[in-house]
């Protein structure tokens, strides 16, 4: 357990919290939310203990062992993946190496020798170590937690440095559980994941016997994983007792109830306020005007913050030019790089008004098919068709990166936007959860949630009936999803959207674009529908049990296979004292 007691932070002149009190029970599993820039990472460092608080207090239960993913873990690993898995285990493995070298040692002297008793005795310690640490089951239980992250069974013994960050970070994520902390502390652990191994993540989490403490924009993750909610807004933080999806309702009946009081308190201070004008002068009623006075001060200090609430989509965006029924067609299309296939033969066509979710696992192809759809790629065989009248718009990854520091927010979207529609632009940042003065904020000092928001206005106002998105989700807090689901769900041409957003999907999508495994294949429905014929496929052919296959599915397989059992734990983790 873990106890914050009157904790004041800040950064500089900023106060992040100020008189903060929370407390983590032992077994909890509670989601922390608020929007960007709220102080979340930073409150989660002062209850580890990094961030040491200005005043107040940190009770930490003995006996805890506190296991923390932070949002970026890039640290240079010079070992192998599975090593990387096993340092919780470092202990055990320098006790196997020293008995091996006993072993040798021993082989290689006279029975008689004086020193063997020692190193008998030394060899009986070390294996009675190994034998309670159940040595044998460390690894295959490290290689199932990598293959549930996603790791195949031939990388797992590869060099982490050959490795992009996001996959470094899978393994920093396979060591902490492998460590099997009695808290643990997840800083968006899902950023660098794709979906089926988040949903391994979600089941091995639905068993992990210790508490958890969540910081995630992913709502579906949060409604799974959590069964109660801490938001921190305005350096306040609430207690919510309940899940995500509970807590979205929970929280607008306490925002009505706040705003009721409030239009209460203003309407009392109201009618004081005329009885001082009024008669304030008359000395009369200068003693009664003197009492209402105070009246109206303490109805004041009554006041409650209520949080801003999110304006939502009040924009009609601009028709997209017209076009025929079809806007862009592969045929027998196939695509690949020199030492590998991407996909081969996928047969796709985008029809006017489609709504279109891009699926996969990491490395699948998603990105490449976009492009090659988009015309920036050329298929090495088959054929890509568009009409003369398909106008496409494409968003990549990074598009928010190719905004001019020194240009304004509302002057990145007067740039490019048609001149009819400048007018308009103002609401349209309003939407976008730019309101008033912050239209004219330079795109050097947004956060990255402001600056991605940015660039998906401009993209939205380009004269395009095709628009082609590429991770739009990235950096979006909570709030920006939202708006981002419903500029997508109102945007009247056609969409096609790489994401693993689960909430976003089942929004937004009409069809679903699997890519897996080389194959391209088009599912009609939404998301939920897709959901349904995914699991419904795994769980009749089921997937090898061998080292190398990803996650278990959600539906238990039908040979038996069952996910990968919560780690035993390590014992290298320093208890508190």
């Amino acid at each position: 357990m873990i106890q914050l007691q009157n904790i004041r932070y800040s950064f500089g002149q900023r106060v992040l919290f100020d008189g903060l009190t929370w407390v983590i029970a032992p077994g909890s599993r509670c989601a922390l939310v608020g929007p960007n820039g709220a102080g979340k990472t930073t409150l989660l460092r002062v209850a580890l203990g990094e961030y040491a608080p200005e005043s107040g207090a940190r009770v930490l239960a003995r006996g805890s062992r506190l296991g923390y993913l932070p949002q970026e873990a890039a640290e240079r690993f010079d070992g192998t993946v599975l090593e990387r898995a096993l340092e919780a285990h470092r202990h055990v493995r320098g006790m196997r190496e020293e008995l091996d070298a006993l072993h040798e040692t021993m082989a290689g002297i006279r029975p008689d020798d004086p020193g063997l008793d020692a190193m008998l005795e030394r060899a009986g310690e070390l294996q009675h170590h190994l034998d309670l640490h159940d040595e044998h089951a460390i690894v295959p239980e490290a290689r199932r937690v990598l293959s549930g992250l996603g790791f195949a069974a031939a990388d797992q013994d590869r060099p982490l440095a050959e490795f992009s960050g996001g996959w470094r970070m899978r393994a920093a994520l396979a060591a902490l559980l492998l460590a099997d902390p009695t808290l643990l502390f997840l800083d968006e652990p899902t950023n660098h994941l794709d979906l089926p191994a988040m949903e391994w993540l979600e089941d091995y989490l639905a068993d992990f016997h210790g508490g958890l403490v969540v910081v995630s924009h992913d709502r579906v993750f949060l409604d799974r994983v959590a069964t109660e909610v801490r938001e921190l807004e305005g350096g306040v933080l609430t207690d919510y007792p309940m899940r995500f999806t509970r807590y979205l309702e929970e929280k607008e009946v306490r925002r009505g109830l706040k705003e009721a009081q409030n239009a209460q308190l203003e309407q009392k201070i109201a009618q004081l306020n005329r009885f001082v004008e009024r008669f304030g002068a008359k000395n009369t009623k200068a003693s009664q005007a003197q009492s209402k006075r105070k009246q109206i001060e303490r109805l004041e200090a009554q006041r409650v913050v209520v949080p801003r609430r999110a304006r939502g989509i009040r924009f009609s965006f601009p028709n997209p030019p017209h076009a025929g029924r079809s806007l862009v067609r592969l045929k027998d299309a196939s695509f690949g790089y020199s030492d590998r296939d991407v996909f081969a033969r996928a047969a796709v066509e985008i029809d006017r008004g489609d709504k279109v979710a891009i699926v996969g696992a990491n490395g699948a192809g998603k990105t490449t098919l976009l492009r090659v759809l988009a015309g920036q790629l050329e298929p090495r065989a088959g054929l890509r068709e568009t009409t003369p009248l398909t106008r496409l718009a494409y968003f990549a990854q990074h598009a928010a990166e190719t905004l001019d520091p020194a240009e304004t927010v509302l002057g990145a979207l007067e740039a490019t936007a048609p001149a009819e529609w400048r007018p308009r632009l103002r609401g349209l940042l309003g939407s976008f959860l730019f309101a008033g003065d912050d239209v004219f904020k330079l795109c050097r000092v947004l956060s990255g949630g402001e600056r991605q928001r940015v660039a998906l206005a401009r993209i939205l106002l380009e004269p395009a009936n095709l628009l082609l998105l590429d991770e739009p989700t990235h950096h979006l807090d909570l709030a920006g999803k939202e708006v981002l689901e419903d500029a997508l769900d109102q945007y009247p041409g056609a969409v096609m959207v790489v994401t693993h957003d689960r909430s976003l999907m089942a929004r937004v999508a009409t069809r679903v674009l699997e890519v897996n495994e080389g194959r391209v294949t088009l599912y009609p429905g939404g998301y939920d529908d897709y959901e349904a014929a995914r699991l419904s496929r795994e769980a009749e052919t089921p997937r090898a049990a061998a080292a190398g296959s990803r996650a278990p599915a959600r539906v238990k397989p039908a040979d038996g296979t069952k996910p990968a059992a919560r780690p035993k734990p390590a014992g290298a983790s320093k208890p508190a004292t």
